[in-house]
């Protein structure tokens, strides 16, 4: 009793890049249910701060972001920290020659959603 998924201390940590409010609810609200901590951030810019401070386990991002996109936004991370995985979404197709560990078009289901982020949650573990 009493133990939650926070106690064991290795709880993947994921940050959620999108500027549409709605979806980033969305796709915070199912991360947490598969027990993974959500971070959030409306733009790529405060994204790289939340990066800096809190290292989380991956990113999913938008792909069309107002000023620095989410490819940019990839480029940066692979630079910089490549063992971090990102994943892309976008409602316009899949970009050419990203460098994003995964892509997922917009509008997904929850199941879409859950399918794609479970193995970087399992490689967590």
């Amino acid at each position: 009793m009493g133990m939650s998924l926070k106690d064991n201390g290795n709880l993947a940590t994921c940050l959620v890049i999108d500027d549409e409010p709605a979806i980033l609810r969305l796709v915070a609200v199912v991360l947490e249910d598969l027990g993974c901590e959500a971070l959030t951030a409306r733009d790529a810019e405060s994204g790289l701060q939340v990066i800096e401070k809190q290292d989380p386990d991956f990113v999913i991002s938008d792909v069309k972001l107002p000023g620095m996109d989410g490819l940019e936004l990839a480029r940066r991370i692979k630079s910089e920290r490549k063992q971090k995985p990102v994943l892309l979404m976008s409602a316009f197709g899949e970009p050419r020659n990203h460098l994003g560990d995964g892509f997922l078009a917009k509008p997904f289901d929850i199941d879409g959603l859950v399918e794609f982020v479970s193995p970087y949650l399992d490689a967590h573990d």
